[in-house]
């Protein structure tokens, strides 16, 4: 199982009609419970690195993307490419039905500043059950 604050490898997920593979994410939760009438026991955010400097401006700009440096976390075989969290997308998992790997940590402080910004964001959640 994983952690709150815990650093996943999704092997393949669901985004409306898309199927994306091998993708980060942020643990954010990890209690059951249902949504829509589907359960779930964990909650995350997605992560993304920058390409660039003018991609990490342009995704800045984004009311709800939560700057993530590569110094933020403990990562195995890091990248070391600093990057966002989608904050207001809310990903719901069944861990009976996704395939993943912990792979590191994102430091507590940074976690605690995160789960701050999205309990402040101004724009609206996205909740996203397509994996369950």
């Amino acid at each position: 199982m994983c952690d709150v604050g815990d650093i996943i490898l999704i092997d393949a997920y669901r985004h409306k009609e898309h199927i994306l593979s091998k993708h980060s994410f942020v643990v954010l939760g990890i209690e059951s419970d249902k949504i829509e009438g589907l359960d779930y026991d964990f909650v995350c955010n997605v992560l993304s690195s920058f390409k660039n400097e003018m991609q990490r401006t342009k995704k800045l700009s984004y009311p709800g993307n939560f700057e993530i440096t590569h110094t933020d976390s403990s990562v195995i075989n890091s990248n070391l490419k600093d990057g966002y969290a989608k904050a207001e997308q809310l990903y719901y998992f069944s861990s009976a039905k996704t395939d993943f790997t912990v792979i590191g940590k994102l430091h507590a402080d940074v976690f605690n500043r995160l789960v701050e910004f999205i309990q402040t964001l101004e724009v609206p959640l996205e909740h996203i059950t397509d994996n369950l």
